[in-house]
């Protein structure tokens, strides 16, 4: 734990500062099995979870202090800043008709079932690396692939699990993702004690990521058919009920998104260029009229404000508010020593660099089964696996690698995951537009979330066979040493 971090001190157990993650999770799987979705009682049981740890907290004001702490992280005014934007975007989208317009091109073109499925993996991963946001990536194409893909045949918890893939994907890879960059900015070099480079360690990792990459959508095009789900006569009729081919136009800002992200233009400048571009198509060329922006109604003598803008701000608020209580929690659990406890018990283990970093995985892994942000998990886990790495000269290229790809796509497969929780009500939100669309929870899904589940075991096969091992020479430069369990002999100690 960071010597000049406070600590927070408990009645009986610093274990008590568990509860708000453990009342949480239980809710969340208890709505799960039931099949029930409501984000009213998950942000009440959370907050009413904080509040009766607070009861054991010694220093009450020191407590609530370090709640506040959490919430008014950087990350969490950025998720917020994020989720409005894209609650908008999404609105838009919907309103829009882009999901007819896929319809309408897909069905011409005969794109059905698991070849739907592996297309919405690819198009997730394309704007998840350039994006770095995977929660923006599902957001913002979950509203056009998801119901045209029902429609077109594919099943739709498989698809769930695509569109979760694809985010996964680039937010273990991307340069701009606030994973990669908080694992390289915690991983040191020996003697300069300088962070490593982002652009290095992407590159090594390059190799890992396509592997599960290429695995993950070959297993997508094999499964991702609907089956039975809809009928040949329900899935025409609804292929002509929502077939809209000007909904096409409403992927023009779709695309400058993925452009101007890929370019490595800031995620919430790229959705406000989105919002604009899109809403000046659609009142162009006739898809939406100025009051579905912006509307006044009169209803029983009363003004009653309606249209997208005010919709979509208020589509994500509930979720923005549950991560904001997760991440104070977060903090609790820092704070408490309870995550110094785990990690320090878990860094014990290695005597040579293949268990060093066998070790690593499973310090990230642990981190990622918490199911929040992922920074959250490697800011803790990084001190860990940097200490671990450089006592066998393990690169710190290698290193961030396997705290990010670990940490990140943990958290993005576990039923109790925030990010999987995130989709699931987005879904649910969608069900008023499109009818079809199954209720869904998150046990539905989490096992075909293939990519999350495929990119830690990659991990763990690189560190049992030394796949692609280097080791850190005295002036940082790379010693390779594929294969090799032992510290090269011109720099062990």
């Amino acid at each position: 734990m960071n010597k000049n971090q406070k600590t927070i001190q408990f009645y009986g157990t610093k274990w008590i500062s568990t509860l708000p993650f453990i009342v949480f999770v239980v809710t969340l799987l208890a709505l799960a099995v039931n099949r029930a979705s409501s984000q009213d009682l998950l942000m009440g049981v959370t907050l009413l979870a904080i509040c009766v740890t607070a009861v054991f907290a010694k220093d009450k004001h020191e407590f609530w202090n370090t709640l506040y702490l959490g919430m008014t992280k950087k990350s969490v005014a950025i998720f917020t800043l994020i989720f409005t934007l894209v609650g908008i975007f999404a609105t838009l989208l919907s309103a829009g008709k882009v999901a007819g317009g896929i319809i309408w091109l897909a069905s011409i073109l005969h794109i059905k079932g698991s070849l739907f499925v592996g297309f919405t993996f690819l198009a997730a991963a394309v704007l998840s690396t350039g994006s770095g946001s995977s929660m923006a990536t599902v957001l913002t194409l979950g509203p056009a692939l998801y119901p045209a893909g029902i429609i077109l045949g594919a099943n739709p918890f498989i698809l769930a699990g695509a569109l979760v893939s694809g985010a996964n994907f680039g937010d273990t890879l991307a340069p701009v993702s606030d994973a990669t960059i908080a694992a390289t900015g915690g991983q040191f070099y020996k003697k300069s004690g300088n962070p490593v480079e982002i652009g290095q360690t992407v590159k090594k990792r390059f190799k890992y990521a396509v592997v599960a990459g290429i695995l993950t959508l070959g297993i997508f095009m094999l499964i991702g058919g609907g089956g039975s789900y809809l009928s040949p006569e329900q899935a025409n009729a609804l292929i002509a009920e929502h077939s809209y081919a000007k909904g096409l136009l409403m992927l023009i800002p779709v695309l400058i998104i993925i452009y101007l992200s890929v370019n490595g233009k800031p995620i919430a400048q790229c959705l406000s260029y989105g919002i604009f571009v899109g809403a000046g198509i659609a009142l162009a060329f006739g898809l939406l009229v100025p009051s579905d922006i912006v509307g006044f109604e009169l209803v029983n003598s009363k003004v009653v404000i309606s249209g997208i803008i005010p919709k979509g701000v208020v589509k994500m608020i509930k979720i923005i508010i549950i991560m904001n209580l997760l991440m104070g929690s977060g903090q609790l659990l820092l704070n408490s020593g309870v995550m110094h406890s785990i990690m320090e018990k878990l860094g014990k283990l290695t005597k040579t660099p293949r268990s060093a970093e066998i070790v690593m995985v499973l310090l990230s892994s642990t981190m990622g089964l918490l199911g929040g942000f992922s920074v959250m998990g490697i800011a803790v886990a990084g001190p860990f696996v940097d200490a671990i790495g450089k006592e066998k000269n393990i690169h710190p290229y290698r290193r961030a690698n396997f705290l990010s790809t670990c940490t990140a796509s943990i958290c993005h497969f576990v039923p109790w995951s925030s990010q999987l929780f995130v989709l699931t009500g987005f879904i649910t939100s969608m069900q008023g537009t499109f009818p079809f669309i199954p209720n869904i929870a998150t046990t539905d899904y989490f096992l075909y979330c293939i990519h999350p589940w495929l990119l830690p075991l990659v991990m763990l096969v690189v560190a049992i066979t030394g796949w692609g091992r280097i080791f850190e020479k005295e002036d940082g430069s790379v010693i390779k040493a594929y294969y090799s369990n032992d510290v090269p002999l011109d720099i062990a100690q």
